[in-house]
């Protein structure tokens, strides 16, 4: 491979893209590390299920994003749809805070 870049320039300039891309993948690994969410859908429901004692019946994972207008900032929440006394109730799980909130 090194064969093909003949002199030390073009030998430098390799070093620089792969000494680049090294960096960059690792960058985009740390700060996935920060911004993903503490729970996993499936961490979420377990929870819903245990605190309240009902049964999540979704069967797939539903997220949206809601906007926080004190902080202006945005947040993936969790949707899911549960029975709690033979009627279907919805509610919203933050995954960065643990709030569950009941929806109408």
């Amino acid at each position: 491979m090194f064969m093909a870049f003949g002199d030390k320039k073009d030998k430098e300039v390799l070093y620089k893209m792969i000494v680049l891309f090294i960096i960059g993948i690792g960058s985009t690994t740390l700060l996935y590390e920060f911004v993903k969410p503490s729970y996993t859908y499936a961490e979420a429901k377990a929870m819903v299920e245990q605190r309240y004692e009902i049964e999540v019946i979704d069967s797939h994972f539903t997220t949206t994003i809601e906007i926080d207008p004190d902080t202006n900032t945005d947040t993936e929440v969790y949707h899911m749809t549960a029975i709690e006394d033979s009627k279907k109730i919805k509610l919203m799980f933050n995954p960065y805070t643990m709030e569950i909130t009941f929806l109408k």
